[in-house]
């Protein structure tokens, strides 16, 4: 196999532990003998960006951060998991298009240091790439808790708007005093519809597994708890 890079992150992190779990503003720098790959790409609002790490390639199990020591539940597999430690260290990462300048392509978030190698750009396709019923088993501990909502929530959205951070606020407050919950039950206002997308982005429910119900109260359900909405702002 041969692997050469198409170009190389610029970023203002680097220090693979200073980078955040949901990454930074960042560029992708394309070497000038690619840039006719670069064709039509504005076609797309979000690509994959494949990466290569400087990992250790020979450790086959690790402790994701966040996980205390000790404890059957301490080792994972890296096949289980986003460590930069792999038999092969590529990471992936689907991040929004911002920007092009010729060459450089501006990404909302990227969570790789600087000067990493990039390999690949590949499009992101919502007919192919959304699983929105997907679920993963928690892994460590929770980075970030508001930050990761609101970015799923937006995600999802599309947009972030006051009734969207109302959402996420709602669910920051739950999880600030109970555990991420294994299911989600979840009752939203019918008037509410940004809160609902919000949600949904978050928690993965629907009206068609019966895990999301609409009432016309100004309140929302999560899991039997209640919290009272505020009056919608424009």
């Amino acid at each position: 196999m041969q692997l050469k890079p198409i170009g190389y992150v610029r970023s203002g992190v680097t220090d693979r532990k200073e980078m955040t779990a949901w990454g930074v503003p960042a560029l992708v720098e394309v070497l000038p003998e690619f840039e006719s790959a670069l064709y039509r790409i504005e076609k797309h609002s979000h690509l994959w960006v494949l990466a290569w790490l400087d990992g250790e390639r020979d450790k086959l199990q690790v402790k994701p951060r966040g996980l205390k020591d000790g404890g059957p539940e301490a080792l994972h597999g890296v096949f289980s998991v986003r460590s930069p430690a792999r038999p092969n260290p590529v990471a992936m990462t689907v991040a929004r298009v911002e920007s092009r300048d010729n060459l450089t392509l501006r990404f909302g978030r990227l969570d790789f240091i600087d000067g990493t190698p990039v390999v690949d750009l590949k499009p992101y396709f919502p007919s192919r790439d959304l699983i929105f019923s997907a679920q993963n088993e928690k892994i460590g501990k929770a980075i970030d808790v508001r930050e990761g909502l609101l970015i799923q929530a937006v995600n999802f959205h599309g947009a972030l708007t006051s009734d969207v951070e109302l959402a996420v606020d709602i669910v920051a407050a739950y999880l600030a005093h109970s555990p991420y919950p294994d299911s989600w039950q979840v009752t939203a206002p019918r008037q509410r519809p940004q809160i609902t997308d919000a949600l949904m982005g978050i928690t993965r429910v629907s009206l068609g597994r019966g895990t999301l119900k609409l009432h016309d109260a100004e309140t929302v359900m999560l899991n039997g708890r209640e919290f009272p909405l505020p009056s919608a702002t424009t």
